[in-house]
C-alpha cells in the first residue's frame, strides 16, 4: 500500500495572503485601551497598529492575566410549515458580541476607569474610598490590541461605545479584576450596515 504524503497529511499551512506569509499559529500577547465613547454613527475605525504604544487618547488598562474571550453568538430559527413542520428556511433572529478579560493590576486608575467609579480622598496620597453600589454601566471606547508573537502582527478589535461591567475575582493568589464588555451595533464611515466591532489586522 502506497504511503500518502501530501498536504492533506501533513498539514502544510496556506500560501501568501493580503498581508504576505500566512503565520502558522496566532499566539496572542494581549493588551486593553479605553477611552470616553464615540458616537455610534460615522465611526472612524482605528487601523494604527499599535506596536505595543498607547493609541493617542486612550488609557492603557496594564496587565492581562490569561487570555481575552471574544464571544460573537447568532442565534437563528428556523421557519417550519405544515403540520409535520417542515424545515422550509431559517432566519437570524438575535446578534450579540461580548469581550471578557481580567486585569492583573488591581489598583486605583484600573478600577476607576473600569468602574466609573469616583476616589474620595480620606488621608492626602494614601486613603482613598471608592464607594461601590453607587456606579451605574460605563459606556467606552474600547480597543483590544492582540499581538502575535511569531510574526508581530497584530488584531486590533474596535467598539466605540462598549457598556462595560466588572466584577472581584482570583486568579492563583492573586485578586484580579473581571471585566466584559458588551458591543452595540454602530455604523462606520463609508458604510451603510451596521456592525457590531471593527476588526482590523496590521501586518
Amino acid at each position: 500500500m502506497a504511503v500518502i504524503s501530501n498536504r492533506n497529511t501533513q498539514g502544510t499551512p496556506i500560501g501568501p495572503g493580503l498581508t504576505g506569509v500566512q503565520v502558522v499559529r496566532f499566539v496572542d500577547a494581549d493588551r486593553v485601551y479605553i477611552k470616553s465613547p464615540d458616537a455610534l454613527t460615522g465611526v472612524v475605525i482605528p487601523t494604527t497598529k499599535s506596536n505595543g504604544t498607547t493609541p493617542a487618547g486612550y488609557t492603557d488598562l496594564g496587565i492581562i492575566d490569561g487570555k481575552l474571550k471574544i464571544t460573537y453568538d447568532k442565534k437563528s430559527k428556523d421557519v417550519l410549515t405544515g403540520i409535520d413542520n417542515y424545515f422550509r428556511s431559517e432566519y437570524v433572529s438575535e446578534k450579540t458580541c461580548m469581550f471578557e478579560f481580567n486585569l492583573s493590576q488591581f489598583d486605583d486608575v484600573v478600577l476607576a476607569s473600569i468602574s466609573g467609579l469616583s476616589a474620595s480622598m480620606i488621608t492626602s496620597s494614601t486613603t482613598y474610598v471608592f464607594n461601590v453600589g453607587q456606579e451605574d454601566i460605563v459606556q467606552k471606547a474600547l480597543i483590544l490590541v492582540s499581538q502575535n508573537k511569531l510574526d508581530g502582527k497584530e488584531l486590533q478589535y474596535y467598539n466605540p461605545g462598549a457598556y462595560l461591567n466588572f466584577g472581584f475575582a482570583d486568579s492563583g493568589d492573586a485578586v484580579i479584576l473581571k471585566c466584559t464588555a458588551k458591543l452595540p451595533f454602530f455604523t462606520a464611515v463609508g458604510q451603510s450596515s451596521e456592525q457590531l466591532m471593527g476588526l482590523v489586522l496590521n501586518a
